[in-house]
């Protein structure tokens, strides 16, 4: 049920709230903790999804019975690990990281995390090296974390390369806010905002889609 003011657009969660259900309901493994206290350590930008974020992604992994993942943007390897914690033991997660030093990282959280194995990291631009997954296809899901200036590019990608039935998940849905009621400025431009927009309609008319309303927004589409 809903009441007047949460149609409104009122919110009931609260930190406590949110501490109390991640702990509960998306507990972190050990690599888990290890990543994030990387990012911390190594001054990496905070940009990590949630741990409810986290573990939205490995339910979907495990509902769709993934065992062929790309990810769009790479970071510490903590949302790879969420994705790996759904997969099937034997599949593989490609991930795809523009910065080289956060390449690095990542490699040594997969590595002490043991599951190097099961990840192929593509380190450069993700327009340039998902044409190198496209012999791997199709997948089951691809999760896009990268550019929002690229995200209609990748969502197009993405229908284009996942098997019927799969998952196209996107981080940053609402933009920070700017998906709509906002004007461009020196932070998120015209083109990001277009962008963003091109994914969301490409994603509805394309698939069976929906946008889950955490704090930035995810949007899931499940290709027809």
């Amino acid at each position: 049920m809903a009441d007047t003011d949460s149609r409104s657009g009122a919110t009931y969660s609260s930190p406590a709230i949110l501490d109390y259900l991640d702990h509960l309901h998306a507990p972190h493994t050990p690599a888990m903790l290890e990543a994030l206290e990387t990012i911390e350590v190594h001054d990496l930008p905070p940009i990590q999804i949630s741990p409810t974020e986290g573990k939205i992604l490995a339910v979907l992994a495990r509902l769709v019975n993934a065992g062929k993942v790309v990810e769009i943007g790479t970071l510490s390897g903590y949302s790879a690990l969420w994705l790996l914690e759904g997969m099937k033991e034997n599949g593989t997660l490609w991930t795809v990281e523009y910065n080289a030093r956060h390449a690095d990282i990542a490699r040594n959280v997969f590595r002490k995390a043991g599951c190097s194995d099961r990840v192929t990291l593509l380190e450069g631009s993700a327009l340039d090296r998902l044409t190198d997954l496209e012999a791997h296809a199709p997948f089951d899901l691809v999760f896009i974390d990268g550019d929002k200036e690229r995200y209609d590019v990748y969502v197009r990608w993405a229908l284009n390369h996942v098997r019927p039935g799969g998952l196209v998940i996107a981080d940053n849905a609402y933009l920070f806010g700017y998906l709509q009621g906002r004007e461009p400025d020196e932070k998120w431009n015209l083109e990001a905002i277009e962008a963003m927009r091109r994914a969301h309609e490409t994603l509805a008319r394309e698939s069976e889609s929906v946008c889950l309303p955490t704090p930035d927004g995810l949007v899931l589409g499940m290709k027809r």
